[in-house]
């Protein structure tokens, strides 16, 4: 899985570059995906530090106020659904963040194949109406 995600994560930095190359795509375009990658690299990396410390708070009893708020999973669908979804997969494996929650992996492949499809499109009628 982890292979996939890097080389999807290639294959979209490729192909922004091809656009920004021969179509004149924003480099702004660039900017945002790496951006929202990298976001989406650190918030599910926070969201396994605050598991993991709400887990190990829980288990003891002194310090049971000490609980943390975790990072909701539809902000996860967000970002996943906005194209920080190579990042996400990465960080979800290299972390082993949710990769058990089958809830949570069928919404996120469903958030992931929507933005492939918006990309297809809005890249088709992108190239239709600008070449």
């Amino acid at each position: 899985m982890m292979i996939f995600a890097i080389v999807m994560l290639g294959v979209w930095l490729v192909l922004l570059a091809v656009g920004y190359g021969f179509y004149a795509l924003s480099p702004w375009v660039i900017g945002v995906f790496v951006g929202l990658n990298l976001l989406s690299f650190i918030v599910t990396w926070y969201d396994k530090r605050v598991a993991t410390h709400n887990q190990q708070a829980s288990t003891n009893p002194s310090s049971t106020s000490n609980q943390r708020s975790r990072i909701s999973e539809k902000t996860l669908y967000i970002y996943a659904l906005l194209g920080g979804w190579p990042a996400a997969i990465i960080a979800q494996q290299h972390f082993r963040h949710k990769t058990q929650k089958n809830a949570f992996k069928y919404r996120f492949w469903l958030s992931i194949f929507a933005n492939i499809l918006l990309t297809i499109g809005i890249s088709y009628l992108y190239l239709l109406y600008t070449v």
